[in-house]
């Protein structure tokens, strides 16, 4: 009596898992129909022209001040390692 049981019931859950696999697919099938393109904007520069672009030298003016602070900064940097 109990082997019956739980054999209808196996039955039942493979049935409802087939059930779900085609759900799955079918409803995947419908999802990549209704897709739509994704716009695409031309304003900018292209990939080519950002890569081979020419690119100008920056020039930074420093003071004698800001050497005088990196030069600080990195022997404190020294005198921490030693």
């Amino acid at each position: 009596m109990l082997d019956h049981f739980l054999n209808y019931l196996l039955l039942i859950v493979i049935v409802i898992d087939v059930l779900g696999v085609i759900a799955y697919f079918a409803l995947g099938a419908l999802k990549k129909k209704k897709r739509v393109p994704i716009p695409i904007d031309l304003k900018g520069p292209t990939l080519w022209q950002r890569l081979f672009a020419r690119r100008q030298k920056q020039t930074v003016s420093a003071s004698d001040k800001d050497f005088t602070q990196l030069h600080r900064v990195l022997y404190g940097f020294q005198d921490g390692l030693a």
